[in-house]
């Protein structure tokens, strides 16, 4: 019975693992050297299918499989490292990072022990959702999704082996709709095809069906024929074809997959006897690394994510290679001391050690929630000496619930995308009057300010879509050649304004310089010569602005606030960091004069469109109020007031606009004079 309870030993299985990491930490630390190194997670996927699906059907045959033995294998495997890096994670976490950053970590770390890392990403995708390479365990998706098919796979193999049906028939059935669900959703919806379990079990489905097979032929001695040795060349190539050719733009996974998992499966089903099999996977450095493989993974992201963290997302350039080979050097001592004694030993200690095991990882999973619902513990002692606090104050942004609110059916027509558009929450007010705000997302935080800072909130109402410049006839591509979908939104918001009476104040305000810079591009909405990105500014502005005016609206006119540039904010973070203490003259600011000359052609367009309604149209200067003669400064007093990308302000950052914009003798209507 024992010998069927594993399969042989194959070290070209190990080397294989050993491509797949290496490809993968290439991507990381340094992605333009290996686009498509991701691409590796899909060979561990084909691999684990493979090995334990093979072990599951020879328990079965052999009449020894045990559901209560496979989990307790599972967890002698997956936990031991595992509770090591999320314990390490957290212990860093404590001394290095911020509170929101924290926060954050706790929350991955609770969803790590939960295998349910992939369903807490697959939900943050959003419009402020924090850039990938601050996530430290980010790569922890892919050992949910295994997880998640562990649950189901078993029992399912179990069942059709009790009913003595064919698995062949039915894995490939389900590999074959799974993949079916990858293509339909990788298109219109990419972060669910990546992240959603069923999309990707067809990877682990082809390798226990290759399984099935092996198991079937009792193919126990290596292959040598001339098709194998073809067969294991052309694994390879797809391989290398797929971590070459492949980038982070591809529609991924969708049929691209196909290379890596095709290659992985016939790298796999070629046996251990070809020359590439022998010769190169079975070498002993490849070995060696594929024996560490899973430490490694663990280790390797968690260091490159927070050597990102700590250089405010700057490149970690050779600091990469010193991060891998502490990587390195962990996984080995992870493996040797922590892993191999917890799984393997004396038999009668192999239940202290599962529960052993168990406690810990729910020990480090209630640690993480504890983390999280603390809201990161900013009150520990080591963020005593940090010199500047990160704006906590989410935005308010209008939740997928408020899609059925009167006046977003009227104005979004059913495409209503949450997380990227803003507007009233609730029924307008009556017999008062009221400020609508039109924009693109600086439009949108403008918005937060207004409503944060004065005691009347509900009588300023937002109707702002992200990355749509508010202007009638106008529409905005993508750098992606995608249209964003401005029009006919922001012809329906100028429409409803035009005629609500109560509405008697207009803001505009938006992220100008990206529609004339080629951030975005800007294209008319009837056909017609295009008179360029400043002529469309201007014709698109003009034509708003008298159909508002028509309707005896009042307008403001905000220019955009300074734009901060990545070098800026990482001298600003570097105030953040317990462990980079620094001064706020390190370059927290930018001088008033570049401030200016960015924004001189924006400026110069909307100071020539409001002189021809002197009565009618203001404008406002944000600048007035975040710079001062020399400088634009990125933080107030203890606060930064902008968000990492350097043109967003933060909450606190838009209320100080918001104050000065209340109380300027020009401002809004409902809240100042009238001119």
């Amino acid at each position: 019975m024992h010998t069927h309870r594993h399969l042989a030993y194959r070290p070209d299985i190990d080397g294989l693992r050993a491509i797949a990491i290496l490809a993968v930490i290439v991507f990381h630390a340094y992605p333009r050297s290996l686009p498509g190194g991701f691409v590796g997670v899909d060979v561990f996927f084909v691999i684990s299918g493979y090995l334990i699906g093979g072990i599951i059907f020879r328990n079965l045959d052999a009449g020894s499989f045990s559901l209560t033995d496979f989990y307790a294998r599972r967890a002698r495997r997956i936990f031991p490292a595992l509770i090591t890096v999320l314990l390490g994670g957290l212990a860093f976490g404590w001394f290095a990072l911020l509170a929101d950053e924290y926060q954050a970590l706790g929350k991955h770390v609770a969803a790590g022990a939960g295998f349910v890392s992939n369903l807490v990403l697959w939900r943050e995708s959003g419009y402020f959702d924090t850039a990938a390479e601050f996530k430290p365990l980010l790569h922890l998706w892919s050992l949910g999704i295994e997880e998640q098919f562990y649950l189901v796979y078993p029992l399912l193999m179990a069942l059709l082996w009790r009913l003595r049906a064919n698995p062949a028939y039915t894995l490939l059935t389900l590999a074959v709709v799974s993949f079916g669900g990858n293509l339909y959703l990788v298109h219109s919806d990419a972060a669910s095809a990546f992240f959603l379990p069923f999309t990707r079990f067809w990877e682990l489905l082809g390798g226990s069906t290759l399984a099935y097979v092996h198991f079937r032929r009792a193919t126990a001695k290596p292959l040598t024929s001339t098709r194998h040795q073809l067969q294991a060349v052309a694994g390879m190539l797809l391989l290398a074809a797929a971590v070459f050719v492949l980038d982070k733009d591809k529609d991924f996974p969708g049929a691209w997959a196909l290379l890596p998992t095709l290659g992985a499966l016939l790298l796999i089903g070629a046996g251990q006897g070809t020359w590439v099999n022998r010769r190169l996977l079975a070498s002993r450095p490849m070995v060696f690394i594929g024996v560490i493989s899973y430490p490694l993974y663990l280790w390797h992201w968690l260091l490159l994510s927070f050597g990102l963290i700590l250089r405010s997302g700057e490149p970690l350039h050779h600091r990469a290679a010193v991060l891998v080979a502490a990587a390195l050097l962990l996984a080995w001592l992870t493996f040797r001391y922590v892993e191999r004694p917890l799984r393997f030993g004396a038999p009668e200690l192999q239940r202290v050690k599962l529960l052993a095991l168990w406690s810990l990882l729910a020990c480090a999973g209630l640690l993480g929630l504890t983390v999280y619902r603390a809201d990161g513990l900013p009150e520990r002692p080591a963020l005593a000496d940090v010199r500047l606090k990160i704006d906590r104050d989410p935005p308010r942004l209008a939740a997928d619930g408020y899609r059925s609110n009167g006046i977003a059916k009227e104005l979004f027509q059913g495409k209503f995308r949450p997380g990227e558009d803003f507007f009233q929450l609730g029924d307008l007010p009556k017999d008062q009057p009221l400020t609508a705000v039109i924009g693109d997302s600086h439009g949108n935080m403008l918005y937060q300010g207004l409503a944060t800072a004065t005691a009347r909130p509900e009588t300023v109402i937002n109707l702002g879509r992200g990355s749509c410049l508010p202007f009638v006839g106008v529409d905005t591509i993508r750098k992606n050649g995608r249209s964003a979908s401005c029009q006919p939104f922001v012809g329906n918001a100028i429409d409803f304004i035009a005629r609500t009476p109560e509405i008697t104040t207009v803001i505009i305000a938006a992220y100008y310089k990206q529609y004339l810079d080629g951030g975005m591009t800007l294209r008319r909405t009837q056909t017609g010569e295009s008179p360029g990105a400043a002529g469309l500014f201007r014709i698109g502005l003009s034509d708003t602005l008298e159909r508002l005016l028509r309707a005896n609206k009042f307008v403001i006119l905000s220019l955009d606030n300074p734009d901060m540039d990545r070098t800026v904010m990482t001298a600003c973070y570097s105030l953040l960091r317990p462990l980079l203490p620094r001064s706020p003259d390190s370059g927290c600011q930018i001088p008033r004069s570049v401030h200016e000359r960015d924004q001189a052609l924006a400026r110069g367009l909307i100071e020539e469109a409001a002189a021809r309604f002197p009565d009618k149209v203001r404008l406002f200067d944000p600048a007035t109020v975040l710079c001062d003669a020399q400088y634009c400064y990125a933080y107030h007093k203890a606060d930064l007031i902008y968000r990492f990308d350097g043109n967003h302000l933060t909450v606190k950052g838009a209320v100080r606009v918001a104050e000065r914009l209340l109380a300027h003798p020009d401002g809004i209507r409902t809240f100042a004079r009238a001119p």
